[in-house]
């Protein structure tokens, strides 16, 4: 039986989460990404948060609603979410529910890096919450396996 969780990364003081053995997305690993990244603010690090969804190819109410209250945590720290390898079944979420104007989305991970810099127009520097701002709709998936992903069975270290 799989286990839903979450990896954290550290990539040039961004926390960069990315889910295992999340066919179908929980809120319970989206709630532990949230802890941990309280932990990382406390421990000095930025406050943008790059989430890989690359293999996710669902994700329900409940975990959206999880990623706002991250991404409202975020802005008040002064940083973002910023989703990158979007399943196109994710990314109709995101669309249906409107969320796609909220959040931030890049293609692969060197772009949500470089849009966390603030190097690209994929994802933009924070606004004020009132201001008006165009935001880009989740890139559909380039040749994504519809497989779900897997942790690796020995450590790479």
């Amino acid at each position: 039986m799989l286990k839903p969780s979450v990896q954290i990364h550290d990539v040039d003081g961004f926390m960069l989460a990315e889910f295992w053995d999340c066919l179908r997305l929980d809120p319970a690993p989206v709630q532990d990404l949230r802890s941990r990244y309280e932990k990382h603010l406390l421990g000095g690090g930025r406050p943008e948060v790059i989430v890989d969804l690359s293999g996710v190819g669902f994700a329900g109410s409940s975990a959206l609603g999880s990623f706002v209250a991250l991404h409202r945590t975020a802005r008040q720290n002064g940083g973002r979410l910023i989703f990158c390898r979007v399943e196109p079944t994710v990314a109709e979420a995101f669309r249906a529910s409107k969320l796609d104007r909220l959040f931030d989305f890049a293609a692969d991970r060197d772009a949500a890096i470089d849009a966390a810099k603030g190097g690209s127009s994929a994802g933009r520097p924070a606004a004020e919450p009132n201001e008006a701002r165009p935001r880009s709709s989740p890139p559909p998936s380039a040749g994504l396996s519809r497989l779900r992903r897997q942790k690796p069975t020995t450590d790479p270290q």
